[in-house]
């Protein structure tokens, strides 16, 4: 990785979170490219710009570097992965040429399975993994609003050679971007960690169009959030996981700095995309087939957001 001057960054999809960290890391110095799959939004943003609405109300244009091919970015110091989950595979294909120069790799995608995907394409040696509870909604197409901070805590997944001093750089960027970064130990608890978070909040505001604050102000809803943390939990401690005692007050914290956002899942539904439901309650439901054990919350939500997107024309 570069000692000194900009970092060369490559940050693979150019959604709320990808424009959000893009925007962050450029204006901290770093050498930003965005890697779009959409030729016609790459040409867009190239031309145009990003528009960042603050958490204090105030309005940025920002410029930014996008393209739809891999080779105007060439190898990179640090390529972030940031598709949807349902993304991953054909996204992890863009790899190999901007890890030429021995960069690193890292995910900062919701729900668990893409470090795997990761490293069957490229190898797990040069990985990173990470968790963000930033919250930030896509207004328009170009368009984004910050509408919650949130940590990002990075960390070495197992069988990466990334070096502690090269995660400790990593770390040393983000912050130098305005970002609450520290690092774990034991990264993959931490993804479980999140993903208790995520099967609570992701489904229930996409079924409801809530937006994450209320969740913990209306009963009917939060009884059901509690009842997927609850039983994902059950289903990681059955597997191993040392996970905490009380998830959902994890879970009321992030629905309150995150009060005025709208989870992805939400906005993917309101937009009538793929959302990522199989990467987040549909993997505690893999994983409670495995171990023998039922879980019928998860399971209906998955179910009910897997019918919403059938519902689309």
């Amino acid at each position: 990785m570069t000692v000194g001057g900009a970092m060369k960054i490559a940050i693979i999809g150019p959604g709320a979170l990808g424009l959000f960290f893009a925007a962050r890391l450029q204006q901290a110095g770093q050498d930003v490219w965005l890697l779009d799959y959409r030729p016609e939004r790459a040409a867009r943003l190239q031309r145009d710009g990003l528009t960042l609405e603050e958490l204090d109300g105030t309005t940025r244009v920002l410029p930014l570097k996008a393209t739809c091919e891999v080779g105007v970015i060439g190898a990179s110091d640090l390529t972030l992965l940031l598709v949807k989950a349902h993304q991953t595979r054909q996204a992890v294909q863009t790899l190999p040429p901007l890890l030429a120069g021995g960069g690193i790799a890292l995910t900062l995608q919701n729900g668990i399975g893409n470090v795997e995907i990761m490293a069957a394409a490229v190898g797990p040696q040069r990985l990173l993994a990470g968790v963000t509870m930033m919250g930030v909604t896509k207004v328009a197409e170009g368009r984004i609003r910050h509408a919650g901070e949130g940590p990002v805590i990075l960390g070495i997944p197992p069988s990466s050679h990334v070096t502690i001093q090269e995660l400790a750089q990593t770390v040393q960027i983000f912050r130098q971007a305005g970002f609450a970064c520290q690092t774990a130990a034991d990264i993959i608890l931490v993804l479980w960690q999140k993903l208790l978070v995520n099967v609570g909040i992701n489904p229930v505001t996409a079924l409801t169009r809530l937006a994450n604050g209320r969740l913990p102000e209306i009963p009917a809803a939060w009884e059901v959030v509690t009842a997927a943390v609850q039983e994902a939990q059950a289903v990681g401690l059955a597997a191993g996981l040392a996970l905490p005692p009380d998830p959902v007050t994890r879970v009321r914290q992030v629905c309150q700095a995150t009060a005025a956002n709208r989870s992805s899942m939400l906005q993917d539904i309101l937009n009538q995309r793929p959302t990522e439901i199989e990467a987040l309650n549909g993997q505690i439901v893999a994983y409670g087939r495995r171990l023998n054990m039922p879980t019928p919350v998860n399971a209906l939500l998955t179910n009910l957001i897997k019918a919403l997107e059938k519902a689309w024309p």
